[in-house]
């Protein structure tokens, strides 16, 4: 039976200004992840300060070791 590691990444985000930049640093996260053998498990996100309208994105992963 294999061991499983478990990993998080939190990505802070803020509001829509800049979509496209963000979606390509997620995007390179997780190539960067999936390359080294990790398994996105789950994602979600929180809104940390709505006036600005904050948030963060949280990746969890999980690896065989």
């Amino acid at each position: 039976m294999a061991n499983t590691i478990n990993d998080i990444d939190i990505y802070y985000a803020v509001g829509n200004s800049n979509t496209k930049r963000q979606e390509s640093e997620i995007a390179s996260i997780m190539k960067i992840r999936n390359a080294a053998g990790w398994k996105l498990i789950s994602t979600t996100t929180a809104v940390v300060e709505t006036k600005n309208q904050f948030s963060n994105l949280y990746l969890f992963w999980e690896k065989d070791i």
